[in-house]
């Protein structure tokens, strides 16, 4: 048994060198096969490579395909263009008193001057620019013209915590040209323009002498310019009071920017040098007959050539009431949009609507005009169903009666705009 162990141990050893070597041998050869067919018909990566070659060279350049030395191409050419502008909304409002019986009601809420606008707040505070005609001074000054019971005007002035309201609504930009800013004299005034500056709302129209109340007011909202100029017809009038006082500045008097209808040049020059600078011209005038519901000719005719010369929106107020509204030449004209918040009496004067416009690239692409009532003769209150419907049949028939082409949609006139 002893003598068989020695020549085994050899023939194992030979036996496993010869598996390895088998082993080796066939996986060379396997390896070397597959390189062949590869070589015959091309591999599955080849395959893919060389199909993609052959589309890019039959499909050329602009097809979109990536390929050697071959720039990428954005598919479908979407790539290509620009996002979509998002729209500018503008609000605008006619004329606002926060004094008198809506500061007296106001005070005694618990929300105090927020109360007036609270219904119209959220929507208000969405929109890029909100706009409207500050009817009295903010001001704290008891030295004022003589009053109507005296022989005099209704002479008016608001709370200086009245802004806060103003601030919760939206309003950053106001028209300070009409005919009751100056009725607490150059300090009323002052004391409006400091207030509203420190509060960080914009006014037109207005200044410590002519040079600033003609200067226009130019906001940037989503990269467009907007351009503000104010004035008023009521600017040369003498008030009676100790001393009398016209509103109208002057190089070194402070007042209000006139508008002059028998000399209307300063302001069409304003217009059309203002229309070089930005994309969008806003003209305010305060002006008209009051208690109406139609503009008079001369205003119609004076709209027009503001806009022929650049202008691009024209708000009106001082008649208390909302007349037509008028598209021309794709533009608005709304000669006034009646009272947003005063606490006259006569219900007529208590309704009115307040404008919703979106701009895209300068241009007018969405008006709407909607109801409101002011309740109570303190809270602004948007107008649904029945409630609505007088109303907006009137303005719709006011407005086509100027040419303008609109339909009651839910409870809003839309307008259709065309060139």
């Amino acid at each position: 048994m002893r003598k068989l162990k020695k020549p085994i141990i050899p023939l194992l050893v030979f036996a496993l060198i010869a598996i390895g070597v088998f082993w080796t041998f066939y996986a060379f050869i396997a390896g070397n096969s597959r390189g062949w067919n590869r070589d015959m018909i091309g591999g599955e990566d080849e395959l893919q490579e060389n199909g993609e070659d052959k589309q890019q060279e039959e499909a050329g350049p602009e097809s979109g395909l990536e390929g050697p030395g071959r720039e990428e191409t954005p598919q479908n050419g979407w790539e290509d263009l620009p996002p979509p502008k998002e729209p500018l909304r503008f609000i605008a409002v006619g004329d606002i008193l926060l004094g008198r019986n809506v500061g007296y009601t106001a005070e005694k809420q618990s929300t105090r001057y927020f109360y007036p606008f609270e219904q119209v707040a959220y929507s208000f505070r969405s929109a890029d620019i909100v706009f409207g005609n500050l009817e009295a001074p903010i001001t704290a000054s008891d030295k004022g013209l003589t009053g109507i019971n005296e022989g005099g005007k209704y002479v008016l002035k608001s709370s200086p915590e009245s802004v806060n309201g103003l601030k919760f609504a939206g309003f950053n930009i106001l028209s300070l040209a009409n005919n009751h800013i100056l009725d607490y004299y150059h300090q009323g005034l002052f004391d409006t323009m400091d207030i509203l500056s420190s509060n960080g709302i914009l006014f037109a129209g207005a200044g410590r002498n002519l040079e600033e109340a003609v200067r226009p007011v130019i906001m940037d909202k989503k990269g467009v310019s907007i351009g503000f100029l104010a004035y008023t017809e009521m600017a040369d009038i003498i008030y009676k009071g100790k001393p009398p006082l016209k509103f109208a500045a002057g190089e070194e008097e402070a007042g209000v920017a006139p508008l002059r209808r028998n000399d209307p040049e300063p302001i069409i020059d304003a217009v059309r040098d203002l229309s070089k600078k930005v994309d969008i011209v806003v003209v305010s005038l305060h002006w008209g007959v009051e208690y109406v519901f139609a503009p008079e000719r001369w205003q119609v005719e004076l709209a027009h050539r503001l806009i022929d010369e650049g202008a691009d929106v024209i708000i009106g107020h001082h008649p208390h009431r909302c007349q037509g509204m008028e598209i021309y030449k794709g533009k608005p004209i709304f000669y006034s949009l009646g009272n947003f918040l005063f606490d006259q009496n006569n219900p007529l004067n208590q309704q009115s609507f307040y404008v919703d416009m979106e701009f895209v690239d300068g241009g007018l692409t969405k008006l709407a005009a909607v109801p409101f009532k002011i309740e109570g003769k303190v809270r602004i209150v948007p107008q649904k169903g029945q409630e609505a419907l007088e109303m907006l049949e009137r303005q719709k028939e006011l407005s086509e009666a100027l040419g303008s082409s609109c339909e009651i949609e839910g409870d809003r006139l839309v307008f259709r705009l065309q060139e």
